[in-house]
């Protein structure tokens, strides 16, 4: 005798109120949604999202305690931040109260919370205003930059990047100036600056190699080669790759080997070396395994192999290899990234436009019953372009009063 059939996840999103205490509860059903039989060997099944998957309530009661134990660690690790901040508040230890606050704030980075990570970051850039020993100031400018830059905010980013640098340089802090050098870079690069990225990554590199500073100098090369590839110079691009990846594997640093490789497959993809490149994602996914781990990194290597397939023609070696980031996005919370996985299991299994409309207009409800307006919008205006482009006009004025009703 089989049981009650389960509940769509969009429709289990739609009964949640948009509130900060039910976040884990919302993590841990996205978590736990599995496709059902029926829907797996249907025409759908390959190219299924999440909003359409099913959730047994009885399983998320059973999977209850593991989301508190997440939340109380979680909870203790802040809360014992906080009281080390006090104790050195007590001790007149200022620089002490910095540290403290600035690791709670890495703390909410961590799991996504960038909002509550700049809370901790700003109450830290306070108490460090106070200090005469400006490096402390410093530290949380970059901190601050940084989580800016997360949100999307790089105007932002910037003046702190640029407050940073003006600090660091007056305290002859070159650690600090080659730090605030590189966000600037980062910054320039987020926003299409080329010119700009490349003078501050030029800049910061000569900062860290005349301080000895091998890892940074790496990361420092690693992002010129981003840039020159961007910029369609693979030359000099697979030159700085070189090299940092040189720095990276004399100093033994799985993560920095996985994110230079990462870049090494993208490079040999667009000069067209898919046997390289291939051979160099699969290297970066074992470097990976070696550091903690890193969902984003993860997942960034396995949709690049992935493209790399259905380039090649490889579908069903494309499409496990969505399936797995799948899995890695969805256990590690990076959620933001499923409509890109969606859309190219869609190419993967049939390669139709239509299709990727459908999976772009089902993602955007779905964004939109997780309360994130403004990526539902962009979802679904994609979708309304696509169904435009085949002349499906039923369809487009369907996602078009989906539209208006966000806005309303």
């Amino acid at each position: 005798m089989t049981g009650p059939p389960p509940i769509r996840v969009e429709k289990a999103l739609a009964l949640m109120p948009e509130l900060e205490a039910l976040e884990p509860l919302r993590a841990l059903l996205v978590s736990i949604a599995r496709p059902d039989e029926a829907t797996m060997w249907s025409s759908s099944g390959p190219y299924l999202t999440l909003g359409k998957r099913g959730v047994h309530p009885d399983e998320l009661r059973r999977r209850m305690p593991q989301a508190f134990h997440r939340i109380t660690e979680h909870l203790q690790a802040l809360f014992k931040a906080q009281v080390e901040a006090l104790e050195c508040q007590q001790r007149a230890d200022a620089p002490g109260v910095v540290t403290a606050l600035l690791r709670a704030g890495r703390l909410e980075e961590e799991v996504g919370r960038h909002t509550q990570a700049r809370a901790w970051y700003e109450v830290a850039l306070r108490v460090a205003e106070a200090l005469q020993d400006r490096r402390p100031e410093v530290e949380a400018l970059h901190a601050l930059g940084y989580v800016c830059l997360a949100l999307g905010e790089y105007a932002a980013g910037a003046r702190h990047f640029q407050r940073s640098l003006a600090l660091a340089e007056a305290e002859f802090d070159q650690a600090g100036a080659t730090a605030a050098s590189e966000g600037l870079g980062d910054v320039a690069l987020a926003q299409g600056q080329w010119g700009g990225a490349h003078a501050w990554y030029s800049r910061g590199l000569r900062l860290a190699e005349a301080a000895g500073d091998a890892p940074r100098a790496g990361r420092l090369e690693r992002q010129l080669g981003v840039l020159s590839r961007r910029q369609r110079d693979l030359a000099a691009a697979g030159d700085f790759l070189r090299r940092a990846r040189e720095r990276f594997e004399a100093a033994g640093l799985a993560d920095e080997m996985a994110g230079v490789l990462n870049e090494q497959g993208r490079l040999d993809a667009q000069l067209g070396r898919h046997t390289a490149a291939s051979a160099a994602y699969r290297e970066a996914l074992a470097w990976a395994q070696r550091a903690p781990r890193d969902a984003r990194l993860e997942l960034s290597i396995r949709l690049n192999l992935a493209e790399l397939d259905l380039e090649a023609g490889r579908l069903l070696e494309a499409e496990a290899e969505l399936r797995r980031a799948e899995q890695v996005a969805i256990g590690g919370h990076v959620i933001r990234r499923l409509a890109q996985i969606y859309t190219l299991i869609a190419r993967a299994v049939e390669h139709s436009v239509a299709t990727e409309a459908q999976v772009y207009h089902a993602y955007g409800l779905f964004r939109s019953r997780l309360g994130q307006q403004d990526e539902a919008r962009a979802y679904l205006e994609r979708a309304r372009e696509l169904f435009a482009s085949l002349g499906e006009a039923v369809e487009r004025e369907r996602v078009e009063a989906e539209l208006r009703a966000l806005s309303a």
